[in-house]
């Protein structure tokens, strides 16, 4: 079986829209796509960053990182102090600049974004997403921070942070977006910013029921969703990815989108995982 038969058995999506003009592109030898950065002119202005921060209620914050201490001062005692704040894995999710590669010696180095937004709802995200869309910002995400490329910061962008979106809510007759008619079931709906720790003590230690998970307790529920989701019980119950049922997010364009397995199925296909909140099914 070849490549193309065996994506046409999968169901595979069609190309995502611009994907057919940007191969083009390439081949005609166009030049690549370059983001601005903030030794560009056309970075945006102090007026700009202003304007966004007030969108998004104040909660746009300069990102520094976790190492700056030891990188001014290898000797000191604030870097020391650093050194032993980082051997707690919840300090690195507290810390907008800080990844799992933040804790690395003799590897490469993780740079900070340039700005985060604090989010707290879907418009913070919105407007992030639309700020770096209009501007040809560099823009990523953070959530749990156990990103161990350094992927969830980057140098010169713009970092949408969403460890303040954690609200967890359990649902006994969940039925997923466009799905009418099929059969209630039990579900929890969780913030992209919740870790694994928080989630299972909502569910199993409170409801007493079980949701398919991670095994590394600080992990972002979002982030372990959008990559497969594989935990210590997923011979029994498969993965996280799995067992999505809904998520909503915010496209490239700035829209906000609830996609299901009814409900825009090639693109939670694409996803299973991600967005501002994702319901995942729970067992009893």
């Amino acid at each position: 079986m070849n490549r193309r038969t065996f994506l046409r058995r999968l169901g595979a999506i069609p190309a995502l829209p611009g994907v057919a003009s940007f191969l083009a592109a390439r081949a005609a030898g166009a030049a690549p796509l370059r983001r601005v950065r903030p030794s560009d002119t056309a970075w945006p202005d102090a007026a700009s960053w202003e304007k966004l921060n007030t969108q998004v209620g104040g909660r746009l914050v300069p990102v520094v990182s976790p190492l700056a201490p030891c990188r001014e001062a290898p000797a000191s005692a604030a870097c020391a102090a650093r050194i032993e704040e980082m051997s707690n894995p919840y300090f690195l999710s507290e810390q907008a600049g800080g990844t799992q590669t933040s804790g690395w010696l003799d590897a490469w180095t993780s740079a900070p974004s340039v700005y985060a937004v604090a989010a707290r709802n879907t418009e913070d995200v919105v407007a992030a997403v639309n700020f770096a869309r209009e501007n040809n910002l560099r823009l990523v995400v953070k959530g749990g921070g156990h990103s161990y490329q350094g992927t969830s910061n980057s140098a010169d962008s713009l970092l949408i942070w969403t460890r303040d979106m954690h609200a967890i809510t359990l649902r006994d007759g969940f039925v997923a977006a466009g799905c009418a008619g099929a059969s209630p079931r039990p579900a929890v709906t969780v913030e992209a910013g919740a870790r694994w720790m928080d989630t299972y003590e909502a569910v199993t230690t409170a409801a007493g029921r079980y949701v398919q998970g991670g095994g590394c307790a600080t992990v972002g529920v979002a982030g372990l969703v959008q990559s497969g989701g594989f935990g210590s019980f997923s011979k029994n119950y498969g993965t996280a990815a799995a067992s999505l049922l809904e998520a909503e997010i915010v496209t490239a364009d700035g829209k906000v989108r609830t996609v299901s397995a009814c409900q825009s199925p090639d693109l939670f296909w694409a996803l299973k995982g991600g967005g501002a909140e994702a319901s995942v099914s729970s067992r009893r």
